[in-house]
């Protein structure tokens, strides 16, 4: 019974309270009017005296953490985000938080998590003396055969011989060290990058899915980009909680509901689908890479 009303509160839309009888004058424009805000210049009835708490909400609009809809946003991606974002596409925009802006507001403060105020990465020491003493002694007391050390000298030399770094391979580490260095300096553009990547080949097989037949290129962008949200929290959690296993696993079982309910496919179809979609963005990676190191090596 519990498993049945709570579906039905998920099929359900976000439901917006009715339009107060009480008439307001507004304080901007003096224009007289019925509801929550002004029809001529769209300000607020519940503006009244300026006050700390009055403060406080302005200065946290500014991170866009006092608007209502950022929390709902956030509890319907966490409850419910293929329905959620079914909504907002069918033009419910106002009750949610803007997709692009909560994408990058959750990658800035994954980033804090990460490397900042729960960072727990412990520091390498570069003073000799932290070196351990079982190192050290067996290092003076390694033998000093003169017969032994040219034998390690000359297997030492044959295998560099043997074992030449191949210029393709050169060409590659520097090719990869490249979109590394991106990705460290601009962490939101990459990862925004790669959820275009990856919405190319979704969207072959999700346009005409069972909830919306005649899907557009870019509203699977957007629900990407919310579901790319709800992944961003549950690994914001794991790493507060220490738990990033677990919630990783959560990741992938919520991202798959969320496919299920925006879609509408069965999971069998769905997860197939999915497969599919990953595997021909593996093989464009790979012919995209092989170019770029063709074109690297003809031009050098």
């Amino acid at each position: 019974m519990r498993r049945r009303a709570f579906h039905l509160w998920q099929l359900r839309p976000h439901q917006v309270a009715p339009l107060a009888a009480v008439a307001h004058v507004c304080a901007c424009c003096d224009t007289q009017y019925e509801g929550n805000f002004c029809p001529r210049c769209g300000q607020s009835a519940q503006i009244g005296r300026f006050s700390f708490k009055v403060a406080s909400r302005l200065f946290i609009d500014v991170w866009g953490l006092g608007n209502r809809g950022m929390f709902r946003t956030i509890r319907d991606l966490l409850l419910r985000p293929g329905y959620m974002i079914r909504d907002y596409l069918r033009g419910m925009q106002s009750a949610y938080f803007p997709p692009f802006k909560l994408y990058f507001l959750l990658t800035t403060f994954s980033l804090l998590v990460t490397h900042g105020l729960w960072s727990t990465d412990e520091k390498v020491s570069d003073n000799p003396a932290d070196t351990p003493v079982e190192q050290t002694s067996a290092a003076v007391e390694a033998p000093a055969d003169t017969l032994n050390i040219e034998k390690v000298e000359k297997v030492e030399e044959e295998a560099k011989t043997d074992k030449e770094i191949n210029k393709e391979e050169i060409r590659f580490q520097k090719f990869a060290q490249r979109i590394g260095a991106f990705e460290d300096n601009y962490p939101s553009v990459f990862s925004f990058l790669v959820l275009l990547l990856v919405s190319v080949p979704l969207f072959l097989f999700f346009r005409h899915c069972p909830a919306i037949p005649d899907l557009r290129f870019s509203e699977l962008v957007v629900a990407l980009t919310y579901m790319s949200c709800m992944c961003g929290i549950y690994s914001i959690i794991g790493d507060v909680l220490h738990l990033s296993g677990v919630f990783g696993i959560l990741e992938i079982i919520a991202t798959i509901v969320a496919l299920r309910q925006f879609s509408g496919f069965k999971y069998p179809k769905l997860i197939v689908k999915t497969l599919l979609s990953f595997g021909i963005l593996f093989i464009a990676l790979v012919l995209m890479v092989i170019a770029v190191l063709t074109t690297i090596r003809f031009t050098n």
